[in-house]
């Protein structure tokens, strides 16, 4: 695993959407990594921007999908299912963070819906991970896991538990939660944020308004997961509201600078 991630993080940037982002120094001991943590592919929607901002601010920004989402949906009328839809969402996760100026995502390929059955397994990947990197702060999903998904609540805690830097927990709001419906409903869609936290627990609200186009041309990588309206729906969303929300329980101000 060592091995794989020093190759991965070695590997040089594509084309960046807008612009390029700061490259880091190329003395490997100055980068700067940040760690993020996500169940499926897909689920760095939730955060793309404020990824997006610290990548195109010199930060090393790296995704690890703990799941290659091989037991969801298929909304692109493909019908595929399994490990042949896992394939197809591991490309289209490469699409989007590369959109998002981020660095070769790390697929550790658990099977999907059963990640507490890995629990100890996966806590020693990422341990082996976070010893190469040493990243400055380790990104995922905070209590709740947003939609209340499984899988999204133990990568939230097994993240969590192995970050040896500030911890930071993306987050939606009641406020941002009540906003995203009536942008929903704006185009036909019901869409309800089955977990969002209390306004007051919000630390951080990040302006991402200058990465608003390297958002939606992430999100829209992922054809599979979002159907054309949900795509149009989360472009006007991120056009009228360009912000995201953080949860960073004990802020030793690494990234502030960033942010």
């Amino acid at each position: 695993m060592k091995l794989l991630v020093t190759l991965l993080t070695m590997l040089p940037l594509a084309a960046r959407a807008n612009s390029v982002p700061r490259e880091p120094p190329a003395n490997s001991k100055e980068v700067k990594n940040v760690l993020a943590v996500f169940a499926h592919p897909d689920d760095e929607t939730w955060v793309s921007g404020t990824l997006s901002k610290l990548a195109y601010g010199g930060l090393k920004v790296t995704p690890v999908y703990v799941t290659s989402g091989d037991a969801g949906s298929d909304y692109s009328g493909a019908k595929l299912t399994g490990q042949a839809l896992a394939k197809i969402r591991e490309s289209e996760a490469l699409k989007a963070t590369s959109a998002l100026g981020l660095s070769i995502p790390v697929f550790l390929r658990y099977p999907d819906g059963k990640i507490d059955r890995y629990y100890s397994e996966i806590r020693d990947e990422l341990t082996s991970i976070i010893d190469e990197l040493e990243p400055i702060a380790v990104v995922t999903f905070g209590a709740g896991g947003i939609t209340g998904h499984i899988d999204h609540i133990y990568v939230g805690e097994i993240a969590s538990e192995v970050s040896r830097s500030e911890t930071v927990h993306f987050a939606v709001s009641q406020s941002r939660a009540e906003l995203l419906a009536q942008y929903a409903t704006k185009h036909g869609i019901t869409f309800k944020v089955p977990e969002p936290v209390a306004d007051a627990d919000i630390t951080h609200r990040v302006d991402v308004s200058l990465r608003g186009e390297n958002r939606i041309n992430a999100q829209a990588s992922y054809k599979t997961q979002f159907p054309p309206v949900m795509m149009r729906a989360f472009a006007d969303f991120v056009n009228g509201v360009p912000t995201e929300e953080l949860v960073i329980p004990n802020s030793s101000n690494q990234l502030e600078e960033f942010l």
